[in-house]
């Protein structure tokens, strides 16, 4: 009994045993990474997606460090499984534990309340600085008609700008007209956001409650 106890201890910790139940997908490469190395190694997430869902098909799963993801690669696999009144969003998840905050995940009144919020606070934020969203627009178009045809657009790094500018000047007004006060905000942003997805994948976190 403690042997077979003992083999299927090893068997259930080894990395490769960890599958989805039902879902195709790979097994973890690592134990404490899963597969972040094949992630690194295909050069970015939308690569080592997109070769995911070619060899599994429209649903996938791998490992993100420790946790399991599933991954919907079509559009109509994914309004199978939209439900608005309950969402699982990791980076909330992950804030709310760094934060202590307790609550039920199935609280339907807390769900109602934040779409509430979100309708009146982002919508109407949106409606009334409308103008502005359109005026950023095409400084950002302008900017990339100016360039060379051959030259490369870092793309993530330009719609990450124009996203903390457009945010920033929509909540924050004419503070963020400068653009050194978006470019610092923006460069602390980063460095926050660097420091809570390390420290939430290598568990420092929780070891260090006042890091």
């Amino acid at each position: 009994t403690f042997l077979l106890a003992l083999v299927g201890a090893v068997l259930y910790l080894y990395p490769a045993s960890r599958q989805a139940a039902g879902i195709p997908g790979i097994t973890p490469t690592e134990e404490k990474d899963g597969n972040l190395p094949d992630i690194v190694n295909s050069g970015s997430l939308h690569e080592f997606l997109v070769n995911l869902h070619e060899r599994y098909g429209p649903v996938v799963s791998f490992w993100f460090g420790r946790r399991l993801v599933v991954s919907l690669g079509t559009v109509d696999v994914l309004k199978q499984h939209i439900n608005p009144n309950k969402t699982s969003d990791p980076f909330e998840t992950m804030l709310k534990s760094l934060l202590r905050y307790q609550s039920d995940s199935g609280n339907m009144s807390e769900n109602h309340m934040r779409k509430k919020l979100y309708e009146n606070g982002v919508t109407n934020s949106l409606q009334s600085n409308f103008a502005l969203l359109l005026k950023l627009s095409e400084e950002l178009l302008d900017k990339w008609l100016a360039y060379p045809e051959s030259q490369h657009v870092p793309l993530c790094q330009h719609m990450l700008g124009f996203a903390m500018k457009s945010v920033t000047q929509m909540v924050m007004g004419s503070t963020f007209e400068d653009e050194q006060e978006v470019i610092r905000f923006q460069k602390n942003h980063g460095t926050v956001w660097s420091e809570i997805g390390k420290g939430f994948l290598d568990g420092s976190l929780d070891k260090s409650t006042t890091r």
